[in-house]
């Protein structure tokens, strides 16, 4: 290509020649041409260069310890959050100095997070009232059995709830979030026994805090994962605001890559200080491994930011290929698998590779005593079994069925264990384990299998197998892809250069032909026949432009009624409905007066997925895009009255000179028509986006809605089909108009187009009459040197 890139532009040097013999503008389009053809190339590069890869799975799921194991053979390079729920995407690629672009929250993503935020509290409230309640009618009741009345109701249970001082949640309380921290009141005996203690009550009641840390998993995930990163902000970051929707840079030494990631770890390491309000990084690395190779680590599930869950599939819809890792243990369990329906686009996953993750817990945990190599492949047979039995029982629908497919190409699994590849790194640089940890992990083993030694770590890591079979071979099908690519614009390019010359040549050809036949008053005299003629198509010209602008503007009416029925094809989202059956039992009375009940609760879920709305919307765009750039092809009949005007200016200079060479008006007329385009019309889905995240702020968890919210979800839904209905037809009317314009125009101008342009090529003809012999030379030359031009392009350059 560079070859090709060089040759080019000797041509375009070489066309200079020509200028003067004829119409300049032929060369100049030859010469932009050449000067795209670098940018066009480097855009193609750009496009395909870098392999996307994609890291899913479960929190918890050894993404970042395999990344490690992978790519930076073994070392820890990528940090760990702080917490599941500070766990931002991460864009991983390479650069000879390092450098990263960390994107924070907006001020929509931060609304959605105190919305949530403001759940957990009014939710925690909620319980622990219930809570006070209950222990309030066991309290009397214990009382009632001493002997005691109402009366002595305790001083703690009367106050109102407060939170303590120093609780994080004191700015925000709602009425009854806590109670104080202790209580003065002593213990009561009963008049009937006197001498027997009666309990202290009073102190048997949890405060606030207490009955948070007990009963904190039976608030909603999302809700969790917003007060950790509300609260983690105001006590890293009180000056937060000023942060939000600001994008920073850093730039490291070449050579000093630790202190660039110490820069790093201040916005996604365990203590940075920006960590919780950090949506996104980009970060390259100076490593031979990920040259060509861009990496995409995603959080994991749950993820309460439901414009950080876009981002991550956006990112993950322009992968070439998805790891989709799960733990050996359980591999592909209901969590997993509900992120991969949920989560994944499955319409635009190329290559999906499954791999189990810590394969060294799984065979420590092998049920059966027995040798590290039954254990070994029992446990890999066991995670296949887990997979293909997950993948079956998993409900197959429209919208998922070529995701699933193509998971289920990738059967097996792959199983690796990231602490054995260190373990094995280790003791080839040092001759033993020397991580705490992963000496730990060698000696379980030791301890398990008798017949186990080290040499069998590298085998069972199968790190080595995922780098040579998986990550080597897609990015040498990425390379094959690109280079397709390449070699598709290097041929279109190939044509288009050799038309210009063509054109070119045979304008050159023509004027050498004229100016040996005719001197400077027949020259003169023809181009007067020219116009002459031009004159008399003049007005027929002028009126199949004005008919075609009247036509147009009727047809971009009805395109725009089609695009308001289409909305209604692409508004449907599934609703699941669900059941499940909890077992609960209660404690009631106190000391030995306890009485325990059991019963059951059928649950009923409805759900819907975002993902749905996305799909219909996204859909709705690329359909509505789809119908309007064909049909404004054969709608507005461009083609058609091109052959009408060109049919008409050449009838009017045939049948007036036997001696003309259709020729010297085709190339002027083929310049003028090619003005004469089709616009095409585009729409970016940022902003529908955008409308559909704050719609939504506060009801999704994990890309989903439940019950109540799903109406939520289809007026959402519905207003941003609407809106963007809208904007098409605005786009296309907008269109319209200028179509209608630029025909009217085209048919003021056309034909003193074509007139220009003879007339240019007519004064340069006159310009060489009085050199009549030498300008004969130089246009033999330049034919000759045009003719070389076009072999050269015809051989590949």
């Amino acid at each position: 290509m560079d070859e090709f890139v060089k040759k080019v532009k000797e041509i375009s040097a070489m066309l200079d020649t020509g200028r003067g013999l004829i119409n300049e503008e032929k060369i100049i389009a030859f010469e932009n041409a050449a000067n795209n053809l670098e940018s066009g190339i480097d855009k193609i590069m750009e496009e395909g260069r870098d392999l996307r890869l994609g890291i899913v799975g479960e929190v918890k799921a050894g993404k970042s310890s395999f990344l490690n194991a992978l790519i930076f053979d073994g070392e820890d390079i990528l940090p760990k959050a702080p917490t599941p729920m500070t766990a931002a995407l991460t864009k991983i690629g390479y650069s000879e100095t390092p450098s990263a672009i960390i994107h924070f929250y907006n001020k929509n993503d931060w609304n959605a997070i105190v919305k949530n935020y403001e759940a957990y509290n009014a939710r925690l409230n909620e319980m622990y009232n219930q809570y006070r309640a209950n222990f309030e009618r066991e309290r009397s009741s214990s009382l009632t059995s001493f002997g005691f009345g109402s009366s002595h109701r305790s001083n703690a249970a009367q106050q109102p709830l407060a939170l303590p001082s120093n609780s994080p949640q004191k700015a925000n309380m709602l009425p009854g979030a806590g109670i104080a921290a202790s209580s003065p009141n002593g213990g009561y005996r009963s008049n009937m026994a006197q001498s027997a203690p009666v309990p202290d009550l009073n102190n048997m009641l949890k405060t606030i805090e207490q009955f948070e840390i007990e009963n904190m998993e039976l608030i909603p995930a999302e809700y969790r994962a917003c007060k950790e990163v509300y609260d983690m902000t105001l006590d890293r970051l009180p000056d937060f605001e000023r942060f939000l929707g600001r994008v920073d840079s850093i730039k490291g030494d070449a050579y000093d890559t630790k202190k660039y990631l110490e820069q790093l770890n201040e916005y996604v390491g365990a203590n940075g200080r920006f960590t919780s309000i950090v949506k996104y990084t980009e970060i390259r690395i100076n490593n031979k491994m990920l040259e060509g190779v861009e990496i995409i680590d995603t959080p994991g599930l749950n993820d309460p930011i439901l414009s950080r869950s876009r981002t991550t599939r956006k990112f993950l819809i322009e992968c070439d290929a998805v790891f989709l890792m799960s733990y050996c243990g359980q591999f592909l369990g209901a969590e997993d698998m509900s992120f991969i329906m949920s989560s994944l686009p499955g319409d635009g996953i190329n290559e999906a590779v499954l791999i189990g993750s810590k394969f060294d817990s799984a065979i420590l945990q092998y049920p059966r005593r027995d040798s590290f190599k039954n254990a070994y492949l029992g446990t890999a047979r066991n995670v296949k079994e887990q997979a293909v039995s997950n993948l079956n029982d998993c409900q197959i629908t429209d919208s998922n069925y070529t995701l699933i497919s193509k998971i289920k190409e990738s059967l097996p699994p792959y199983c690796v264990s990231s602490i054995a590849y260190t373990a094995d790194k280790q003791i080839k640089q040092s001759g033993a384990v020397t991580g705490e940890y992963e000496k730990k992990v060698v000696d379980n083993f030791k301890k398990r299998f008798p017949d186990f030694n080290e040499s069998y770590l590298l085998g069972m890591s199968s790190i080595t197998d995922v780098r040579d079979k998986v990550f080597k071979e897609t990015r040498a099908n990425k390379d094959k892809i690109v280079r397709e690519r390449i070699d598709k614009f290097y041929d279109s390019q190939r044509l288009g250069f050799s038309g210009l010359l063509e054109e070119i040549s045979v304008q050159a050809k023509i004027n050498r032909s004229d100016l040996q036949k005719y001197d400077k008053e027949e020259l003169e005299n023809r181009l007067n026949e020219s116009m002459e003629n031009l004159d008399k198509v003049r007005l027929v010209v002028k009126d199949l432009f004005s008919r075609a602008a009247v036509d147009s503007a009727w047809r971009i009416k009805d395109l725009s009624i089609t695009m308001r029925k289409e909305m209604y094809q692409h508004d449907d989202i599934e609703v699941r409905h669900d059941s499940e059956t909890k077992h609960h039992k209660s404690t009631s009375g106190i000391l030995w007066w306890k009485k325990e009940s059991h019963w059951d609760e059928v649950i009923h879920t409805n759900s819907a997925d975002i993902l749905d709305a996305e799909k219909n919307i996204r859909r709705y765009r690329n359909r509505c895009l789809e119908i309007i750039n064909n049909q404004f092809k054969t709608l507005l009949k461009i083609e058609e009255l091109k052959n009408e005007v060109k049919s008409v200016v050449m009838i009017a200079f045939n049948s007036n000179d036997k001696d003309f060479d259709e020729n010297t008006i085709l190339s002027p007329l083929k310049t003028s028509l090619s003005r004469i385009s089709i616009p095409q019309i585009s729409i970016d889905m940022g902003k529908y986006n955008e409308m559909l995240d704050s719609m939504l702020s506060g009801f999704a968890s994990n890309g989903v809605v439940k019950n109540e919210h799903i109406p939520e979800l289809k007026r959402a839904q519905d207003r941003v089909l609407q809106e963007m209905s809208d904007d098409f037809v605005e786009l296309i009317e907008e269109s319209g108009r200028n179509i209608g314009t630029l025909l009217e125009w085209q048919g003021n101008e056309f034909v003193d187009s074509i007139a220009s342009q003879l007339e240019e090529n007519m004064k340069n003809l006159r310009d060489r009459i009085a050199t009549k012999e030498e300008s004969l030379v130089r246009f033999d030359k330049f034919v000759e040197a045009v003719g070389d031009a076009k072999k050269v392009l015809r051989k590949g350059g």
